[in-house]
């Protein structure tokens, strides 16, 4: 493999050399980061990644066959929260990407931007630079948007597809698209949706800043003819292949780091792996960009001996910098589901039960492009709480917003900010997503056998609706239990320790259920599967008590080294670890708030403002 690919390099002539930077983590951010820093020819770039290359594996590049990775640990890391307290004391399963490509290997392939407010909100906090506007470039530099006009590349888009060129890169790394198949009840439910969401004819532009309503999403798949026509587009295809003859560039796979060799005075010159079951070390010259993930990344800092000495300490691990901040600020979005049986003769990608449906259905895309395994789920609604609530509620949330104080909760500024976007009509605190099969949603904590039909569905066909908060009260932590960096750190997302976030699911729940009352879908809809029919969601302890007792994880974890001012956050602005010297992070744990929707979008533009900051620092650009 590595001499098909000469950017893969064996272990021998990977430790053979020093590196100007070194990237720990290949997926989402850090291929983006490896890829802009050996644009300059005279600077070298080493790549560990502890996950395979999955280079060409039909799992990965086949768009609807992500749920096969889930749960497998050649591709998923397969993280565990700890027992969740204020969810049925359950453990959930964490999916998390493994391999080249990180989670854009493994997601959904949704491409969302959060809203205006929500990185504005991040330079109210005092960093300078991370508003909507000055990200807008970093977004538009790593997309490559696929016109929907273009009816030659896109022959099935609806109508209107909320869709403007001036918000969108056409010349970047990752291809973004809408599906050229979708199933008719798409379009019923959207319909019904827009009714009850009260929002008709909006989002007018679901990327511009603003995508409260509801719209056919675009996804990261490229729909252009040619040998990738309808596969899936991540951070592997778009930023690492085409660069894959480059001399300066060299990615060892496999290679699973255990600490940063990080020297008494904090500075920061080399990494420490595990490969072939030896341990190896090499050295970076200038800088270490730590682009793990959000549960990785703080593992990492904190096997190194940056962190909270206290917890530091507990896991046998001698503190060399503190920093209270790293491994703190765990933010995810909470979600809880309702799945429906439709009538007969209405199909759902549950038809892909039947083998005669699989085998056209695979048929189809081999010789088309196109068909059920074409396309991912991108179908939405976002909603504000404050339109579908009465001034009383509205009243009671924020004050309650004010008056809990949870231990791990936001600190009073951030509190604030997320509080007054739940009386703010415009804003969209809730998400909705349109999944086109039957998710067994009594094992929400089991991400296997939540992607398994549930028994009582064989030969039926249904759907699942997704509803998550965007910016939660709750907040947890990441945290090693001990010097092994081979033991998972223990993940605490600390779900619905806020009763905010309690009643904020359950109005999505109650707004789903308005939605399968209303025509047209109403027409289309048999029955409830999950929760079961009895079950009476119009009583509000029932209500409640369900979103107890099923919530997981969107797959959106975040702000674990979070940008703050100093005495605030993990690290500054530039995204350099507060205390160290040559070390920064760059991915989604530096968020200092969430954002309303999902991440990949984000992570890409926060990836390339993060490479250009580290060339500018060292006098490579302006």
């Amino acid at each position: 493999m590595a001499g098909t690919f000469p950017i893969l390099s064996s272990l021998s002539n990977f430790i053979a050399q020093d590196y100007d930077f070194l990237v720990v983590g290949g997926g989402t951010a850090g291929l983006v980061v490896a890829s802009r820093l050996s644009e300059v020819a005279n600077l070298t770039v080493g790549v560990l990644e502890a996950g395979a290359t999955h280079f060409g594996d039909p799992l990965v590049l086949t768009p609807a066959l992500y749920p096969q990775m889930i749960g497998d640990a050649k591709y998923d890391w397969k993280h565990k929260t700890v027992p969740q307290v204020h969810s049925a004391n359950i453990s959930i399963e964490w999916s998390r990407g493994k391999g080249l490509g990180g989670s854009s290997m493994i997601n959904y392939q949704i491409y969302n931007r959060g809203q205006r407010a929500d990185y504005d909100a991040w330079t109210q906090l005092g960093l300078a630079g991370w508003d909507f506007d000055s990200l807008l470039p970093y977004f538009e530099k790593a997309e490559a948007s696929e016109d929907p006009k273009d009816s030659a590349v896109q022959p099935n888009i609806p109508l209107k597809t909320h869709y403007n060129p001036k918000f969108h890169g056409c010349h970047g790394n990752v291809q973004t698209s809408f599906p050229t198949y979708r199933l008719p009840v798409e379009q019923t439910w959207l319909e019904s949706a827009s009714i009850v969401g009260g929002n008709k004819g909006k989002p007018e532009e679901a990327w511009s800043g603003d995508h409260l309503g509801t719209f056919y999403g675009l996804s990261t798949t490229t729909r252009t003819p040619g040998p990738f026509q309808a596969t899936r587009s991540y951070a592997t295809t778009g930023y690492l292949l085409p660069v894959a003859e480059r001399g300066n560039l060299h990615v060892l796979t496999e290679a699973l780091v255990t600490r940063l060799v990080v020297t008494t005075s904090g500075a920061v010159t080399g990494v420490e792996f595990q490969h072939s079951g030896a341990s190896h070390t090499v050295n970076a010259k200038k800088e270490v960009i730590l682009s793990a993930g959000a549960v990785k990344s703080p593992q990492i800092l904190e096997l190194s001996g940056i962190g909270d000495p206290s917890v530091l300490v507990t896991a046998g691990v001698k503190c060399i910098v503190p920093n209270f901040h790293v491994g703190k600020n765990l933010q995810d979005h909470p979600t809880t589901g309702i799945s429906y049986e439709l009538i007969d003769g209405v199909e759902s990608l549950d038809k892909l039960q039947f083998p005669e449906k699989l085998q056209a259905a695979l048929t189809e895309y081999t010789t088309t492009r196109n068909g059920p395994l074409s396309s991912g789920g991108c179908t939405q609604l976002f909603v504000s709480y404050a339109s579908h609530s009465s001034q009383s509620e509205i009243d009671s949330i924020v004050n309650l917003t004010h008056s809990f104080k949870c231990p791990t909760g936001h600190p009073e500024a951030k509190a604030r900010l997320i509080a007054m976007s739940l009386a703010d009509p415009t804003d969209p605190s809730i998400q909705i997503v349109f999944l086109p099969t039957t998710l067994n949603i009594q094992h929400f904590n089991d991400q296997k056998q939540l992607l398994t039909l549930p028994p009582d569905m064989a030969g039926k066909q249904g759907l699942t609706f997704a509803s998550s908060v965007m910016r939660p009260f709750s907040v947890g932590t990441v945290h090693i239990v001990s010097k092994d960096a081979m033991e998972d750190p223990a993940i605490d997302p600390g779900y619905l320790s806020h009763p905010a976030d309690i009643r904020l699911l359950a109005k999505g729940l109650e707004l789903t259920e308005k939605i399968a009352r209303t025509a047209p879908f109403s027409n289309v809809v048999k029955r409830r599967v999950f929760p079961f029919p009895e079950v009476d969601l119009e009583d509000e302890g029932v209500m409640l008590e369900y979103v107890k007792q099923h919530v997981t994880t969107e797959y959106h974890p975040v702000g674990t080294v979070g940008m703050g001012r100093r005495g605030e956050g993990a690290c500054d602005e530039r995204l350099r670890v507060f205390g160290t010297e040559g070390l920064r992070v760059v991915d989604a744990s530096v968020f200092p708030l969430h954002v309303g929707g999902n991440i990949q979008a984000t992570v890409y533009a926060v990836a390339e403002k993060g490479a250009k900051m580290i060339l500018e620092d060292w006098g490579y650009g302006s």
